[in-house]
């Protein structure tokens, strides 16, 4: 009788081959997700820019302008002021209340300092000692495009990058 010649795989060797691939998940899966919640912070605070940058010249031009048309937005005061309750600056500034917080309690004080007010805030926008608008947006907690599981996310635009904070 021919012997049978069966190659393949042992239990222990399928059993390594799992613990190993096990291992990899275990280790890249968090980086994974650091990464992604980073590049949202990163995305929000470039955005958080831009809309500063873009109120600023919208304002240029409507100085310059003989018709105004943002008279909402020149009457931005010094103070924190939410942008959704603005009218169409919002609409303006291309921002959306399903990625960003757009109405609430304006936050109060020096947000660079002091963060505690950010949490019952609304994205908000105001006009600097300089002249030029510094822009806080403040994420949707959750199913926006700005969202970290179970973060706070914001970004000031006058700072380096976006920030979080666990949600209580």
């Amino acid at each position: 009788m021919k012997k049978l010649n069966r190659k393949g795989f042992t239990l222990i060797e399928l059993l390594a081959v799992i613990v190993i691939l096990a291992i990899i998940v275990v280790i890249t899966v968090p980086t994974v997700l650091n990464s992604v919640g980073d590049a949202k912070l990163t995305s929000l605070w470039e955005l958080s820019e831009q809309v500063a940058s873009n109120y600023d010249k919208i304002v240029a031009e409507d100085s310059i302008a003989t018709v105004k048309t943002l008279s909402e937005a020149e009457q931005v005061p010094s103070t924190w002021t939410c942008i959704g309750s603005l009218g169409k600056l919002a609409e303006i500034l291309e921002l959306s209340d399903t990625n960003i917080v757009l109405t609430g309690e304006a936050p109060t004080g020096d947000i660079s300092s002091d963060t505690s007010t950010i949490t019952a805030s609304c994205s908000a926008i105001r006009i600097r000692n300089n002249g030029s608008a510094e822009v806080l947006l403040i994420a949707q907690p959750s199913g926006g495009k700005f969202s970290v599981s179970g973060k706070k996310v914001w970004a000031l635009s006058t700072q380096d990058n976006g920030r979080e904070q666990d949600l209580k």
